[in-house]
């Protein structure tokens, strides 16, 4: 029994190792590898969320940032292997330290004053700012698999899996604005708007005011479709659901000393679609002419604060409160909404 386990084994490991020989002679043709090298303007804006439920009652916006991504300019560097049919790809893109656009905080003053106040003045914006937005690093990795269906000789389809991780950090430089005053309230007895002609100041703002780091891992499923135009041109266009996204936050308010945790976990959560056109300067060489466009909705998760910089963990505190028998649930939110426009070349060796 031993002797034939032992002759069991050898003959597997054998086959396993002779796996490497088979491949060598395998057709070159069914080997397939490409380098491809993109410049990409982006133009996006990230959303950034700070939301209030009292009890069971309407979730109500306490504080909302928009951090624009206009331009930006990412360049990217992609392999891709395959066998046949089956295509594996992995990509990298950086941004260089750059402004970017700007960025807008609001401020709804008297959801956190008088958490109870009827919609009419819960929706009043108290306070407003705007700034520079720079970017001081930018990074993302992703990974693709495809499997190409030829349908007939000039139309194909992939139905494709997608993985990516990004890691940014921005910040809000200077900027000016109004807030309407604390010390003053409407004859209802609340805070007006920040643009109230009488009881509202402008602010100037100098330095770093605040900054926001995010970590954001993607999965995404969807197709593509390739279509042959003429022998050099050719058209795909591609889609993807978002099957889940997990975002950690770190929003710093440099200004006032205090320090935000978010935290996001969620599941379908968005789409994207692009449309390309590719361009056979030779058999190897081609050109890549595409754009894209991505979409997060409003996802939704915890939100931690502290008074220590670069604090630990375990010292943010969760931002939610009991007031006279009633939970004021605080959570937070983040979206994304982007365009972006890409010039490539690839060069396939085989």
């Amino acid at each position: 029994m031993v002797k034939s386990s032992i002759k069991t084994f050898l003959l597997v490991l054998l086959s396993v190792c002779m796996l490497p020989a088979q491949v060598l002679y395998a057709e070159a043709s069914d080997f397939h590898f490409a380098v491809e090298a993109d410049a990409t303007v982006r133009f996006a804006e990230q959303g950034e969320y700070v939301f209030m439920t009292i009890g069971s009652g309407v979730r109500r916006t306490l504080s909302y940032l928009e951090w624009e991504q206009k331009p930006f300019f990412v360049p990217k560097a992609k392999v891709t292997a395959g066998w046949k049919n089956l295509y594996l790809s992995a990509s990298a893109r950086a941004a260089l330290p750059t402004r970017c656009g700007s960025v807008f905080d609001s401020d709804w003053m008297n959801v956190t004053r008088f958490p109870n106040c009827a919609d009419e003045y819960a929706h009043i914006k108290t306070n407003y700012t705007e700034s520079d937005c720079k970017t001081n690093y930018y990074y993302e990795f992703g990974g693709e698999l495809s499997y190409k269906f030829k349908v007939t000789d000039k139309f194909a389809f992939s139905p494709t899996a997608e993985i990516s991780y990004v890691h940014s950090y921005f910040s809000a430089i200077g900027g000016s604005g109004s807030y309407y005053n604390s010390n003053q309230y409407e004859p209802n007895g609340y805070y007006g708007y920040y643009n109230d002609e009488e009881n509202s100041h402008d602010v100037e703002i100098s330095g770093e005011a605040l900054s926001l780091e995010r970590v954001i891992f993607t999965a995404w499923l969807g197709g593509r479709f390739d279509m042959g135009i003429t022998p050099k041109v050719s058209m795909g266009f591609s889609f993807a659901v978002n099957l889940w996204t997990f975002a950690q936050s770190l929003d710093s308010h440099l200004l006032t000393g205090a320090y935000y945790l978010d935290e996001f976990d969620d599941y379908f959560g968005g789409l994207k679609a692009g449309v390309d056109f590719s361009y056979n300067a030779t058999k190897k060489d081609t050109l890549i002419f595409a754009a894209q466009w991505l979409g997060l909705k409003t996802l939704e998760g915890t939100t931690k604060s502290t008074t220590i910089e670069n604090a630990s963990y375990d010292d943010y505190m969760d931002c939610s409160y009991w007031e006279n028998g009633t939970f004021h649930k605080c959570t937070s939110g983040f979206d994304v909404n982007s365009i972006e426009f890409t010039i490539g070349y690839r060069h396939t060796f085989n």
